[in-house]
């Protein structure tokens, strides 16, 4: 898995509301939760939940509720995947090669979770859970509109073995088990689409919910961008996104104690700042200096939204 252990890490989309602008979006909630609160019964200064934000005057909408989680695991044991089918991947990211899968269509798999039947792909996000920490996320939609499948085994593995090892350009191995998400249409070039491995188990957010913690009113949107296609799958920010690295804006921006210029250069070479660290190198080819600097000014311009996680 690529991580980031203090800055940013590759390996993400803007997200936009079907029906609002974002700026509407913001004052609906606002006002939704100021009438929520008001016909609410006064609570004891225990119940009361204290604000979370720190430096930022932006308002955080009331909690929008999740639908449930799936467990990939237990559906496994429950035999919830009766019948694979074998899968040809053209050009596989991980295995960097053809491969060969066990494996089941994805947008099925989606369908066990409670609450998909009443999910608009639209306004939906699929977050992907990693045992490694590795969250990363892509709206439902676009993953409706792919060839994805959920990879049950390696049918190219050693026999005896359900999964192949792979070793990491640093010699690190990765481990692949339980599940893999693949694609037959899409080409391993194309970030916006996440091959998440080591996955156990799938979850389905409100689009706004991303929005509220990551987008604030003015947010410099390239920068944006790039941070979630590159940096949000490995490290969360007020709360939102991957644990394999550090959170990069609550209580401390990243920007507010490190010096630009040693950013910089941690990205391009992380080992070179820390020993055994997990972040692979991220060439320019990958992140330009001019994509850096958008998403150096994200974060900049994030240090002064902070909402506590």
């Amino acid at each position: 898995m690529q991580s980031f252990a203090g800055a940013f890490s590759p390996r993400f989309l803007p997200v936009a509301l079907a029906v609002f602008s974002r700026t509407q979006t913001h004052r609906l909630l606002a006002v939704c939760t100021w009438a929520l609160t008001a016909c609410q019964p006064s609570h004891s200064p225990s119940e009361t939940r204290a604000s979370d934000s720190t430096e930022s005057q932006t308002p955080l909408p009331a909690p929008l509720a999740d639908t449930a989680a799936l467990d990939l695991v237990a559906l496994k044991q429950a035999g919830g995947f009766a019948k694979p089918q074998a899968v040809t991947v053209p050009e596989d990211p991980v295995f960097h090669r053809k491969k060969h899968y066990e494996a089941v269509l994805l947008a099925g798999v989606l369908a066990k979770i409670g609450g998909y039947d009443r999910a608009n792909p639209a306004t939906t996000q699929v977050v992907f859970e990693c045992a490694d920490g590795y969250n990363p996320s892509m709206p439902l939609q676009k993953v409706l509109g792919s060839r994805a499948y959920l990879a049950l085994r390696d049918a190219d593995a050693p026999a005896g073995q359900d999964w192949t090892t792979v070793v990491g350009k640093t010699g690190d191995v990765k481990t692949v088990a339980p599940f893999y998400v693949v694609y037959t249409d899409v080409p391993p070039t194309d970030e916006t689409f996440k091959w998440p491995y080591n996955l156990v188990r799938i979850r389905l957010k409100p689009a706004a919910d991303e929005l509220a913690r990551l987008h604030p009113v003015g947010t410099p949107e390239r920068g944006y961008a790039l941070f979630r296609t590159h940096c949000l799958t490995c490290h969360a920010l007020n709360g939102l996104g991957g644990a394999m690295g550090p959170e990069l804006n609550f209580p401390k921006n990243i920007t507010e104690y490190w010096e630009e210029g040693d950013l910089r250069a941690f990205v391009r070479n992380p080992a070179s700042y820390r020993h055994g660290s997990k972040m692979p190198t991220i060439p320019e080819n990958q992140v330009s200096e001019s994509d850096l600097s958008e998403i150096l000014g994200y974060l900049r311009f994030m240090a002064g939204h902070k909402l506590k996680p």
